[in-house]
């Protein structure tokens, strides 16, 4: 029989709503446990996902086992019999102020799939996006008689997360199913009100290009971008990353001065992002992934030095939690310093990145991978570039069976 617990209101309160986002915390706290307490059996303590689905429902009489209890007890910081205890009656709540967006499931579920996308990569999370879509946020669509606050908020995550599901096949291999998420996210952003939504979609739609090679559709979804922006609320993230898509797709044409230009247009709008509000319905740009591009950008203008100093300000303002980003980021810098002659700096880069990244499943980043190795191979009679790239031939067997066992379903989604 279910009850209202108090156990999923205190796991959106730590931001772990998503099923994978709490595994990996929860793994984490029953190594501590297990130390803590002198017990190595504690490390294997874990919880099934139909475990997880009946706590998040109230489906639960007593108590998990008491192994279990000790783990989430250390996690949450709060006793087994509260977590699951019953909640107090709504009448003792404090509600909600007028236009708190934070009372939103979508909203919170966003920013829970956001986090487990950047720490885990898209192989692990993308199931639980498209689930959270055709089970939770479409019946809130088609359901609804009017468009009222609710409806636009519930049409505004519906753009995101099919956004962020396309972006999610994408690190997983699949084009064909990201193609068709981005394009589901374009329609259903022409029923919103705020552009934003649908100007970040084209952001999203021109990296997309610029990742298979459609260079000339790639800088004109961000021109698009832009044109759709200017006819809205000034979103200066969105405005930068529009302009350094269009950087990286004319650098790409070899059009050194217009890709420039475009990277001091993505600067100038940035530097304005710490004064204008936030849209919750914009991905997240910030300095290092304008570094990031710009580096990527000025590597395929042969500007090396330029290009080395932008990829290591993006490695110094992204923190470790950002696994997969830093990845990308330390990829490009390895180029970079490759052809810099400079293979000995490559491989001490190549090092820490394969330490660090052994938990990411991102077919994007396996490829980049290969391609890295491929780079080395002419250096290979410098010592540190055979151990990397035996390192790297060791670690590949390994991803692509963790690759291949998270291998996305064929078929539209």
């Amino acid at each position: 029989m279910r009850r209202a617990i108090r156990f999923p209101e205190v796991v959106a309160a730590h931001r772990m709503r998503i099923f994978e986002t709490f595994t990996v915390h929860f793994k984490q706290a029953a190594k501590e446990v297990a130390q803590l307490d002198g017990n190595a059996s504690l490390a294997s303590v874990y919880v099934a996902r139909s475990t997880w689905d009946r706590w998040m429902a109230g489906d639960i009489k007593g108590l998990p086992r008491p192994t279990t209890c000790r783990v989430l007890e250390h996690l949450f910081g709060e006793p087994a019999d509260q977590l699951f205890g019953s909640l107090e009656p709504k009448g003792t709540t404090t509600a909600p102020m007028a236009g708190d967006d934070s009372s939103s499931p979508h909203l919170a579920a966003m920013e829970s799939f956001r986090l487990a996308d950047r720490q885990l990569g898209g192989g692990h999370v993308y199931r639980s996006v498209v689930h959270y879509l055709n089970t939770v946020v479409a019946p809130t669509l088609f359901g609804a008689a009017d468009r009222d606050e609710d409806s636009e908020t519930a049409f505004g995550a519906a753009v995101v997360l099919t956004e962020m599901a396309a972006w999610m096949a994408h690190d997983a291999g699949r084009d064909d199913l990201a193609s068709g998420h981005f394009n589901r996210a374009r329609r259903l952003s022409q029923s919103l009100t705020d552009v934003t939504a649908g100007a970040n979609v084209m952001a999203g739609m021109s990296h997309l290009a610029l990742q298979t090679s459609q260079v000339d559709a790639a800088a004109d979804l961000a021109r698009s971008g832009l044109a759709r922006l200017a006819a809205g609320p000034q979103v200066p993230t969105l405005k930068a990353r529009l302009h350094a898509m269009e950087a990286r797709a004319l650098a790409q044409l070899n059009a050194e001065s217009e890709a420039q230009r475009a990277l001091d247009f993505a600067r100038e709008a940035l530097a304005l992002a710490r004064t204008a509000p936030p849209s919750r319905w914009v991905a997240p740009f910030d300095e290092a992934a304008l570094a990031s591009e710009a580096a990527s950008a000025l590597l395929d203008l042969g500007a090396l030095k330029a290009a080395a100093k932008e990829a290591e300000h993006a490695l110094a303002l992204r923190d470790a939690s950002r696994v997969r980003s830093r990845a990308f980021g330390q990829v490009t810098l390895a180029r970079v310093l490759l052809a810099q002659g400079k293979p000995d700096a490559a491989c001490s880069v190549g090092m820490e990145l394969l330490n660090a990244s052994q938990s990411v499943t991102s077919l994007r980043l396996s490829h980049q991978l290969n391609a890295l190795q491929a780079d080395l191979d002419p250096y290979r009679q410098v010592r540190e570039v055979r151990e990397l790239l035996s390192r790297m031939t060791a670690t590949a067997q390994h991803r692509r069976l963790l690759l291949g066992s998270l291998a996305l379903p064929e078929g539209p989604q």
